[in-house]
């Protein structure tokens, strides 16, 4: 008989799974087949590009520094995985990435399971949405912070379990927990890598803005979303006698002036291929004011 269900989440860089979007986050929670929790999995991903959209899953460029790759976790992913049925909120979503991530190592993931989005039809049928708040919110199951993978997964998770209170016994997936058993899952080298979770920020910063020196005519680039608009930086950098170039990092640009320092933008990896020191926006400014 299978060991029960496997709750996944994934926080990712956007929406295109199978482009040049990745995972960087993901998340496990472990149910047995009554749906209690007996065990939890998580870790951040360096996804080897920028984050996207950092003001919707909080990710920082500093946290993931040091984070494995998705290489790197993905034996000890699917030995939490294996012999598991697999559960999410707008399964079709995870499953999609999940899939392309292992596809890249040249594994078939196999993406069949519950979504408990689509089960809330049945379960849930005076919910206010399909979304995970408004699921939670009408099965009563508390949902701590939105958009952190493990704290989404817990959320799933107590979704399924109310869902499994609600069937009764014998439970209507009952043959897929047997599948789930027999279903050939590939076999990865153990890995060593360590997990990192939101907060464990290991990485130090080793510029300062007095190691970078500007003298008029000096090439100066900028990469994401800065506190102040990029055009003010840009009009500020000009009247200080600087050359702003715009799209790409040359070996004779002086600076990088990044939104995050520990940006993982194609410029950002360029620069640090080049030796171009990356600086924040409040280093570049006081880099300004010296050269005035």
């Amino acid at each position: 008989m299978g060991a029960g269900y496997a709750v996944v989440d994934t926080e990712t860089t956007g929406f295109a799974a199978g482009g040049r979007d990745r995972v960087v986050e993901v998340a496990v929670v472990l149910l047995d087949e009554d749906g209690l929790v007996t065990g939890e999995w998580c870790t951040l991903v360096n996804p080897a590009r920028d984050l996207g959209p950092q003001h919707i899953h909080r990710i920082s460029a500093a946290e993931v520094w040091h984070a494995p790759t998705f290489a790197e976790v993905a034996g000890s992913l699917a030995a939490q995985l294996s012999n598991r049925v697999l559960v999410a909120h707008n399964l079709s979503f995870d499953a999609r990435f999940l899939a392309a991530e292992f596809g890249r190592l040249g594994v078939e993931w196999p993406t069949a399971g519950l979504c408990t989005m689509k089960l809330a039809t049945q379960y849930l049928p005076d919910r206010a949405g399909r979304s995970l708040r408004a699921c939670c919110d009408a099965a009563g199951v508390r949902l701590v912070s939105a958009h952190s993978a493990l704290y989404d997964a817990h959320a799933a998770a107590g979704l399924f379990a109310n869902y499994l209170a609600k069937a009764g016994r014998p439970e209507p997936w009952r043959d897929l927990l047997d599948d789930a058993e027999h279903a050939p899952w590939p076999v990865f080298a153990s890995s060593s890598a360590h997990l990192v979770r939101r907060g464990e920020v290991v990485a130090q910063r080793t510029s300062r803005a007095e190691l970078v020196p500007l003298v008029r005519g000096d090439t100066v680039v900028f990469t994401g979303q800065m506190a102040d608009p990029r055009d003010v930086w840009i009009d500020r950098a000009a009247a200080a006698g600087l050359r702003v170039i715009q799209g790409y990092v040359t070996k004779a640009t002086r600076v990088l002036v990044a939104a995050d320092p520990f940006s993982l933008s194609s410029k950002a990896r360029r620069a640090r291929a080049y030796e171009v020191p990356i600086v924040s926006e409040q280093d570049f400014g006081s880099m300004l004011a010296r050269l005035a």
